[in-house]
């Protein structure tokens, strides 16, 4: 089961590569990057924290643009592609499929955000070695790998929630919004359930606190304000709890895509 998984996982990883959606994905983060050498002179006090958050935001951007795009078109059922019909055939049965698809663009997404993380880091070290350190106080290498992590996490619980839209809709752009709109939600819900929290309607508040379990929460993913900050507490301290919930969410997730696509009729 797993060298079949693994093989779907390589077939697909291999055709991104083809379709060279990386190259052009990591040409885009490189100029941006790059013209954050200049961004920090217009910066001025706390040049740290402004360029570890564009060197970050970069980086959000290009695996959104990953996921939305490329992502949703590798996963989405197509009536023009016919590759599915191929790709679900004996002998890799829908769960595996399922399982290899996920593995395979999870796989992806993590070298981009390697590749990247690499090289805003060194262009992190360069601003800092040319302005004052008045300016730029200090940079946490740890923090700023938590800071990467973090936003891997979020991509992996939305690469989830795409592919099991991909199981309850057909085509690229239904896909597309439905992921698009989660995402949104998303985000706006802590900010709903503050409100509600200061307007003392405790069922409300209640009720947004469980809508968590099915949207939850990115802002904890979200670590950039710690980078320029020495690193005194371990990772387990940020992330005891939220390893467990990402994997649990994802686990669950694709279970209940593997059983939508058993149901699913190709035709």
């Amino acid at each position: 089961m797993l060298s079949k998984i693994w093989s779907l996982a390589l077939l697909v990883i291999l055709d991104g590569l083809r379709r060279h959606a990386l190259i052009g994905l990591l040409l885009l983060a490189l100029l941006l990057e790059a013209a954050g050498l200049f961004f920090f002179q217009f910066i001025p006090r706390d040049i740290g924290r402004a360029s570890a958050d564009f060197i970050l935001s970069i980086g959000w951007l290009t695996g959104f643009l990953f996921l939305f795009f490329h992502a949703v078109q590798v996963m989405a059922w197509d009536e023009e592609r016919r590759t599915i019909h191929t790709l679900l055939a004996r002998p890799i049965s829908r769960g595996q499929y399922v399982l290899g698809i996920y593995l395979a663009l999870a796989l992806l997404i993590l070298a981009l955000n390697i590749i990247l993380a690499g090289i805003g880091y060194g262009i992190l070290e360069m601003i800092q070695g040319s302005v004052k350190p008045i300016y730029f106080t200090n940079l946490s290498l740890g923090h700023y790998a938590l800071a990467w992590l973090g936003l891997y996490f979020m991509e992996l619980v939305i690469l989830s929630v795409i592919l099991f839209f991909s199981g309850l809709v057909r085509g690229g752009f239904p896909v597309l919004l439905l992921s698009v709109s989660y995402y949104f939600i998303c985000v706006g819900l802590p900010v709903v359930r503050e409100a509600v929290k200061r307007d003392g309607d405790a069922a409300m508040s209640r009720f947004l606190k469980g809508m968590t379990a099915v949207f939850p929460d990115f802002s904890r993913f979200d670590f950039k304000s710690l980078i320029t900050t020495p690193l005194q507490q371990p990772f387990s301290h940020y992330f005891g709890s939220d390893c467990l919930l990402v994997a649990a969410y994802v686990a669950v997730t694709l279970m209940i895509t593997a059983v939508i696509y058993q149901k699913r009729d190709l035709q």
